[in-house]
């Protein structure tokens, strides 16, 4: 069997129908899937920005998830999303504008009411990524005070616990999986 250069965690699909008009006596047993895994990686990051502003002013801040491969990465049977890009606002600044696909917290990840002004930010990706996916997340951040040099943390994540657990042992380099987002 030959595999692409982009396979990870592959999955082949089965499924049989008696055929010349024959009768299926149980049909339970018609179906199955073959996992199939491959030595591979997929190196996820993350990138941050750095907008200014004067008090009161509203800067764009563009916070992008890439998958530089060489694999590509999917959740097929739970549809799970592959990864989540999480912001932690900085200090002094207000989100005005939430991404479509982005969700506001707690900072210890409970459900924030509004869609704005929360101290934190969940970004999902969809069940699955190419090798090549990018995907960026535009925020508007209102400068409410001004704090010179101050940062809020950029960060990716598994749907489900931390990169290097599970089934999330693809990723080579942790390193580029945090950013800052930097306003004046």
């Amino acid at each position: 069997m030959r595999l692409s250069p982009h396979a990870l965690a592959e999955r082949l699909d089965i499924d049989v129908e008696p055929g010349n008009c024959a009768e299926d006596l149980d049909s339970r047993n018609d179906y199955t899937a073959l996992q199939i895994r491959a030595e591979n990686t997929a190196d996820f990051s993350v990138t941050g920005d750095t907008v200014s502003g004067a008090a009161g002013e509203t800067a764009t801040a563009e916070l992008t998830f890439k998958n530089n491969g060489p694999a590509w990465v999917g959740h097929l049977g739970s549809g799970d999303p592959v990864a989540v890009v999480r912001l932690i606002v900085p200090t002094g600044t207000k989100v005005t504008g939430v991404p479509s696909g982005c969700y506001p917290h707690t900072l210890d990840g409970g459900d924030y009411p509004r869609p704005a002004g929360a101290p934190r930010y969940d970004c999902y990706l969809p069940h699955w990524v190419l090798e090549d996916t990018q995907r960026t997340f535009a925020f508007s951040v209102r400068v409410d005070t001004m704090v010179p040099g101050a940062t809020g943390a950029v960060s990716i994540h598994p749907s489900f616990g931390e990169f290097g657990e599970y089934e999330n042992t693809f990723d080579p380099d942790l390193t580029n999986n945090t950013a800052v987002l930097t306003v004046n």
